[in-house]
């Protein structure tokens, strides 16, 4: 019986007996991995989690930096306000000292402020008829017709200036075309780097030679130069309607754009409006029901020189179009740079 059992025995299989450890180690090994898979899974989302908040943060920050960009801007065309407020109230205050300190007498008081009167509107009579005699009987023909109601001071003619540079400008001097085109590229980048960091970004490099036209009358060529500009630099995009058309349409000198025209939108030259047409939007209406996003891909297909185009305010402006409502696209146009806000 004995022999028999240990004939058995040694008859046994020998790997059988490594079989069961192994499994159960197995099961062990496949019960870990699972567990920790998990964790990791865990991990990465939490790490995907953080990594999206991080771009959110980061994002609110730019934008906190562009408000205080524009703040600061905003501080620096106050304090520039102040000063001529407080000259003015000291020459108030000088004025009024002169007179308690003269005469008393009521018409010599009444002299002395119809004499003040007659030669404040004779310097300016004498400073229209210079600055129309600029140019003589060449920039009377040239300015004639739907130019003709243009006046000097508007600085707003000049593709890239809106009106808080044209305020900026004046408070500085440049208060006319032909103080524009007297002052270097240099000494506008002087004047500008005064007033915060959102003014940096401006090109100034075209301002002079857009004010000479303008102070020599050249209004065609300056509508011309115009039209190969963007927010006052070279555009190699498109052709656009130019700065000085819209301050025409504005004040009614020429025709209003028509029906369903997208080149009405500050930003959208006629390549563009190809583009948009071939994909679907052809009208103002199918334009302001679109997103900046579908936009974007629309020009992003076609290439990448049209990858710089913005058209994030397209949308509202078309509405604005669509409803007719000039007056608001005008003023909204006004503080846009190249079709952006």
């Amino acid at each position: 019986m004995t022999l028999f059992l240990l004939l058995d025995f040694c008859s046994f299989p020998w790997w059988l007996s490594w079989l069961l450890p192994f499994l159960l180690g197995l099961a062990l090994g496949w019960a870990l991995w699972s567990k920790y898979k998990s964790i990791a899974a865990d991990l990465e989302g939490q790490v995907s989690s953080l990594n999206g908040n991080v771009t959110g943060l980061n994002g609110d920050i730019k934008g906190h930096l562009h408000n205080i960009a524009e703040l600061e801007g905003d501080i620096a065309i106050a304090k520039g306000r102040m000063r001529e407020a407080e000259d003015a109230l000291a020459e108030c205050n000088k004025k009024i000292g002169n007179k308690s300190g003269g005469t008393t007498d009521g018409n010599s008081k009444n002299s002395n402020i119809t004499s003040s009167l007659a030669g404040a509107a004779a310097g300016a009579t004498a400073n229209v008829a210079a600055e129309s005699s600029k140019g003589k009987s060449t920039k009377t023909a040239k300015g004639a017709g739907k130019f003709a109601a243009l006046k000097p001071g508007n600085l707003q003619i000049i593709e890239g200036v809106g009106p808080k540079m044209e305020e900026v400008l004046k408070e500085n001097g440049v208060k006319t075309w032909s103080d524009l085109s007297g002052k270097s590229s240099e000494a506008l980048r002087g004047i500008l780097d005064n007033y915060g960091d959102k003014y940096k970004i401006i090109d100034v490099t075209t301002w002079q030679a857009q004010a000479k036209k303008a102070a020599d009358g050249d209004f065609e060529d300056l509508v011309t130069m115009q039209m190969s500009l963007d927010g006052g630099s070279a555009n190699t995009l498109s052709q656009s309607d130019s700065k000085l058309q819209k301050h025409l349409v504005k004040i009614g000198a020429i025709k209003q754009y028509k029906l369903d025209d997208l080149k009405a939108v500050e930003g959208i030259g006629p390549k563009i409006e190809g583009l948009l047409k071939a994909a679907g939007i052809n009208t103002w209406k199918d334009l302001s029901e679109s997103t900046s996003d579908k936009i974007k891909e629309i020009l992003d297909a076609a290439g990448s020189r049209y990858k710089l185009a913005d058209p994030t305010t397209w949308p509202k402006q078309s509405e604005m179009a669509f409803k007719g409502q000039w007056d608001e696209l005008r003023e909204y146009q006004d503080f846009l740079n190249g079709g952006r806000e």
